[in-house]
């Protein structure tokens, strides 16, 4: 046997007995693979001059613009083989249709086309509203009109416009009519958090400055003093976080039995359970009706509904069903919905190399001073990447819903003015803010909602924003790969990200919900903002 370590002996001496047959199949297996796997390469050339929808790694699983798969056939996905350990390191990106319609589109019809307040359309035009966006031209002649209104659109497409407009011209239509005693609003917005409302409450402000109409902002704010001493003032509209309104009108300090307009904006936020039973009674206060008619004075009758959100509320008639007539809602669906805006990046990883790869993706960036939100599902993850980048020299800010209010304040304004360019967050930064300078969104951990990630990718590719956004995505565990595949399954069928959610029973408590318990019951302190400059961001 001694020939065998022998390399010029092994050589000389051939194997005696040979499985012709067994030699035979192995061959023939050879060459039935190696076709195979040419002819997959021809199939990939012949069509890679196409728009690239889906770019993998392995480019046998590129997907291209006008393939398609039959309903009953298996899809092949990148992701496929994830849950092994050796699939650490594939990765694929997923680019936006172009022939998906833009909701962000500017269309040719102006404000002028409707019977707008002069002075309002006079505003409009001081702040450069000139022409209208695609989803402002569907929605407001229906709330105009007094309908129950659902707008679902992509982010940053221009909703809030879409409703403050002929929120504001309602009341400067109404307020000469309707004799109010003090702290009685004749429209109400509300928000699922502190940071949406103020920053809705500022737009609501530029808007109706100079026209003769009050608007407050309602948050958390630091004392129990202005519950005590509340002012007593007229006060036209009302944009608060739900918290702090649900307390000061069970309390009787804020009367509601003169609105006629209210906005639930991400609302399906707002539906979450965590709102759902306080919801319901706070909704019940108001007598929405089928639809806002008006009586011979020209005062509405009733209250219009509003609803507005990114992803297309799932549970309105199990919230709403007892409240209102769920058929009165008109829906406003983009197109675009639930769809690809921006391109994304889906990477395997394993957690100990997240670290480095988050590393690996933002240096470059600090230099060019690229603003980018790290996103996490767990306030600890989020404090902890605050601080390991802190200790590489990497400056950023950290906001989440487990924070003190002394501490929360003025972190998302040092990143929103640029002092800082790196935030990392939870849930509670992935809805509703205005983020039009941001480009990078980097999901460290990967939601287990859908509708989470949808809000997530929403805070860039925005109306004014940049246009090379991107968003990355780092996938390690069970769920996350699960998660992963389903949404790349929808990708290759050309369907929207579908909505659902994931999370198993015993990982409820790990996992942050939609806002924080802490958010949202601030019921023993308000604050009441006047001034852009006292602010708590």
């Amino acid at each position: 046997m001694l020939f065998r370590f022998c390399n010029l002996c092994y050589k000389d001496i051939g194997v005696s007995i040979v499985n012709l047959r067994k030699y035979g199949k192995r061959v023939g297996t050879k060459r039935f693979k190696k076709g195979k796997l040419e002819k997959e390469t021809l199939i990939h050339n012949q069509i890679n001059t196409t728009k690239p929808i889906i770019m993998c790694k392995r480019p046998v699983f590129n997907f291209y613009e006008g393939q398609s798969y039959s309903q009953y056939e298996k899809i092949p996905i990148a992701s496929q083989g994830w849950h092994h350990s050796k699939s650490r390191g594939d990765y694929f990106f997923v680019y936006p249709e172009h022939k998906l319609k833009s909701d962000q589109t500017i269309v040719k019809s102006t404000f002028e086309n409707y019977d707008l307040h002069s002075s309002l359309y006079k505003k409009l035009q001081e702040l450069g509203f000139i022409k209208q966006l695609e989803i402002q031209e569907r929605a407001i002649p229906q709330i105009l009109d007094g309908q129950n209104t659902v707008l679902a659109a992509e982010t940053g497409c221009g909703k809030t416009l879409a409703y403050l407009v002929p929120l504001i011209d309602q009341i400067l239509n109404w307020k000469p009519l309707l004799q109010r005693p003090f702290n009685s609003p004749l429209g109400l917005i509300i928000t699922p958090s502190r940071e949406l409302a103020v920053q809705i409450g500022i737009e609501a402000k530029h808007l109706s400055k100079d026209l003769g109409i009050s608007t407050k902002i309602l948050t958390g704010g630091k004392t129990k003093k202005l519950v005590l001493r509340l002012p007593m003032n007229d006060v036209d509209l009302i944009v608060a976080s739900f918290g702090v309104i649900s307390k000061l009108s069970t309390i009787g300090l804020y009367k509601l039995n003169c609105v006629k307009h209210i906005v639930l904006d991400e609302a399906d936020a707002l539906f979450h359970e965590t709102f759902e039973k306080k919801l319901k009674v706070f909704m019940n206060r108001l007598k929405i009706g089928y639809q806002q008619t008006i009586d011979e004075n020209g005062i509405p009758k009733n209250t219009q509904l509003t609803l507005a959100s990114a992803t297309m509320p799932q549970r309105i008639s199990e919230v709403l069903g007892d409240i209102v007539n769920v058929n009165s809602l008109v829906q406003i669906v983009s197109e675009k919905l639930h769809h690809v805006l921006v391109p994304q990046k889906f990477m395997r990883l394993g957690p100990s190399e997240k670290p480095y790869e988050l590393l690996k993706y933002i240096k470059p960036k600090i230099k060019s001073k690229e603003p980018i939100i790290i996103f996490s599902n767990k306030n600890a993850t989020c404090d902890w990447i605050s601080m390991f980048l802190h200790e590489c020299g990497i400056n950023n800010v950290h906001l989440n819903g487990n924070m003190p209010l002394i501490v929360r304040q003025g972190k998302y304004k040092e990143f929103q003015t640029g002092e800082v360019n790196i935030l990392s967050t939870t849930n509670i930064g992935s809805r509703g803010l205005d983020t039009f300078m941001v480009r990078h969104i980097l999901n460290y951990e990967f939601p287990l909602d859908t509708s989470d990630y949808i809000h997530r990718c929403g805070r860039v590719g925005r109306v004014n924003s940049h246009k090379d956004c991107k968003v990355i995505n780092f996938i390690s565990n069970y769920l996350e790969i699960q998660i992963a595949q389903k949404i790349e399954r929808a990708f290759r069928r050309g369907r929207p990200i579908p909505i659902f959610n994931i999370m198993m029973d015993n990982m409820k408590e790990d996992v942050e919900p939609l806002i924080s318990s802490n958010d949202i019951l601030q019921n023993d302190i308000i604050e009441n903002i006047d001034e852009e400059n006292s602010i708590p961001y």
